[in-house]
């Protein structure tokens, strides 16, 4: 019996919760490695508000059924999103939900198929992935699920799945830092990257019945101090191949849009602005509802190509400068 209450929807809420108490704790070392795409100190402060949204709505569904429960919190994980990281941490929830949908555990056949669909749908809503972010190491988990080689339905499989998992993410976060060219050098990894590394290894404690011990006694522990003076980035630092002056806005907003009209608006928002991430919140229909991220120079950029083509709604902005955080 203890190997099928080990991966039920209690220990989904549980992980969750988890999640967001782990990353409000290292949520100022997280914001002070953040330097891609801009050193505006905010990820560690994105990705806890994003998870503390997810795990909210997780202690108000009454489900035995894990895609249901992934996909009503990833729902309310985009709702509230912050930033890059926020966002692809709640579009990645979304996708793993489907492969789930009628399963009231999770397993190791579930979680390799889910991380499957999670990654098809982070790549989809990104318009240009970069290598050595969190997109990394959503990669490595996904690759290193598909090549375990024992598919016996237990929990003790799903935990030593899961301790794997948090190997792989933690060579790829080690990786991030020469991989990036503002890390290079500087003995630093990706912010967004290590958050989700964190998020992994909480879900890979949970599933155990571990308390989380926090990312200072886990081997990547090490990390979280690298930020400190001197190799804290400097003030507005950006990768060179950034074609945003000083400054500018990252904006975000839902619109209800047809496929065709969205891919058109993509394509729009690439070329005025940078860090561009759509991803649709309802079911496929004539017209969805998508979440929009991106980086512009001014609101009144995003406005122009969006306003052209639908309303948006609930419009958030936040100034691109370092030391926000």
């Amino acid at each position: 019996m203890q190997q099928r209450i080990g991966s039920s929807t209690a220990v989904m809420r549980r992980w969750l919760a988890s999640s967001a108490a782990a990353l409000h704790r290292h949520e100022d070392q997280l914001n002070c490695l953040n330097v891609f795409p801009v050193a505006d100190s905010d990820t560690g402060t994105n990705l806890a508000l994003t998870l503390d949204a997810g795990a909210t709505a997780a202690t108000m569904i009454n489900t035995s059924l894990i895609g249901e429960l992934f996909q009503i919190c990833a729902h309310h994980c985009l709702e509230e999103a912050k930033g890059n990281s926020g966002t692809l941490f709640a579009v990645m929830l979304a996708g793993m939900a489907d492969p789930l949908a009628d399963q009231q555990r999770l397993t190791v056949l579930g979680l390799t198929q889910a991380l499957e669909h999670g990654r098809v749908r982070v790549r989809s809503a990104l318009n240009d992935p970069v290598d050595g972010t969190i997109l990394s190491v959503v990669d490595a988990i996904t690759s290193a699920a598909r090549q375990w080689q024992d598919p016996e339905d237990s929990n003790r499989n799903l935990a030593e799945l899961l301790v794997h998992l948090v190997d792989a993410a933690t060579e790829e976060v080690g990786r991030s830092g020469e991989v990036l060219p503002v890390l290079r050098g500087t003995g630093q990894v990706d912010a967004g990257a290590l958050g989700c590394l964190i998020i992994i290894d909480c879900l890979a404690h949970t599933v155990r019945g571990r308390h989380y011990p926090g990312a200072e006694n886990r081997p990547y522990g090490e990390w979280l101090g690298t930020a400190a003076p001197p190799f804290r980035a400097p003030r507005g630092r950006r990768l060179p191949e950034s074609d945003l002056s000083e400054g500018g806005v990252e904006f975000m907003c839902s619109i209800e849009l047809d496929a065709l009209t969205a891919a058109r608006v993509r394509h729009e928002l690439a070329r005025v602005g940078e860090s561009v991430i759509m991803t649709a919140m309802t079911p496929a229909a004539e017209t969805i509802r998508w979440k929009v991220h991106v980086h512009v120079p001014e609101a009144a950029t995003a406005m122009s190509v969006l306003s052209e083509h639908g309303k948006p709604a609930g419009i958030t902005t936040e100034p691109l400068t370092a030391g926000r955080g």
